[in-house]
């Protein structure tokens, strides 16, 4: 995939993925329309998947950002469709 390429594939709004370690409120989520909170959970740690629509790269950087100032730690970002 060229650079090009890379960059046209981020831009517009798509559908992500997010997975980070702890128990996110999905009250919490509230602010962000129409994102979907699940919980998974192991005998070592539980893992909150935040799904939602995402306008922009800027929008994800900035919810990303609220998440780490909530310390929550970020496992993986994981766009699901454009």
């Amino acid at each position: 995939m060229t650079t090009t390429e890379l960059i046209n594939d981020y831009e517009g709004q798509a559908t992500y993925q997010i997975t980070v370690q702890g128990k996110v409120d999905p009250l919490f989520m509230n602010r962000f329309n129409g994102f979907v909170v699940t919980h998974t959970e192991t005998s070592e740690k539980t893992l909150s998947t935040l799904t939602g629509r995402i306008i922009d790269q800027a929008a994800l950087s900035g919810l990303l950002n609220i998440l780490f100032d909530h310390r929550y730690d970020v496992i993986s970002v994981m766009k699901i469709d454009q």
